[in-house]
């Protein structure tokens, strides 16, 4: 995928959500699973300790890859969300906790130098700054992601499996007026009176009625598959 082709870029974007930063935890292994959307219960927020998200320690890599027989023509792209804000309210009982998660669209951004260079591999990469810039400026256009009319991409926890410190966690995506809900297993670390939330997941553009972008004929295309790297961090609010 390359600078022309913003719309495939940002078509594929759509389909991803939250949230790893230079972070040297590993995540737990993949078992994503997704599910259309349904009502969700409350949060259980009685006698639960609130925490807030630090959105400066709080981050989410979207890996969008190039793909077809003329993928060498192509870029793959890093797009990174900041700015992610919400709470975590955490029960006596760990399986009753939960989170509401806030990222703003217009945060959202292509490809920063200093990424691709961790990233390496095929992301090693410099790209013009104008390259980037067109390419979300489409990102956020009514084309795609319409950041005027859909500004929020959202995430509320459903209900937490397993043990206080690997859960999978099933969570509702909300993204472009779209919602899905997606099963992910999570690390979680208590530490210095705060949360870290490390993990990563798989989604496909399909999923979400994306057709993902093609040109010169076929021969040059975004892949379906979107990966997703995260890492929130949520410090406590003391009453």
């Amino acid at each position: 995928m390359c600078e022309f082709q913003p719309r495939g870029l940002l078509a594929t974007l759509l389909s991803s959500l939250l949230l790893l930063d230079g972070c040297q935890i590993q995540p737990p292994a993949e078992r994503t699973r997704s599910t259309p959307a349904g009502e969700l219960p409350p949060l259980a927020v009685e006698s639960a300790e609130l925490y807030r998200v630090v959105p400066e320690q709080s981050r989410a890599r979207f890996y969008v890859y190039r793909g077809g027989p003329l993928a060498e023509y192509g870029h793959s792209h890093v797009i990174v969300a900041r700015n992610i804000t919400g709470t975590v309210h955490l029960a006596p009982e760990f399986r009753d906790s939960g989170f509401d998660l806030t990222i703003p669209v217009d945060g959202l951004t292509v490809d920063p130098p200093a990424v691709r260079r961790e990233e390496g591999g095929e992301f090693a990469s410099e790209l013009p700054d104008q390259a980037a810039g067109r390419t979300r400026e489409n990102m956020l256009g009514p084309g795609v992601l319409d950041a005027g009319e859909y500004p929020r991409i959202e995430l509320r926890s459903r209900s937490l499996a397993g043990p206080a410190w690997q859960p999978d966690i099933t969570f509702r995506l909300r993204l472009h007026g779209v919602e899905r809900e997606l099963t992910v297993p999570v690390a979680v670390i208590r530490q210095n009176g705060g949360l870290i939330a490390i993990g990563e997941f798989k989604v496909l553009q399909s999923e979400f009625g994306i057709e993902p972008f093609t040109a010169l004929g076929g021969g040059l295309r975004v892949k379906d598959e979107v990966r997703v790297k995260f890492r929130v961090e949520a410090s406590r609010v003391r009453d």
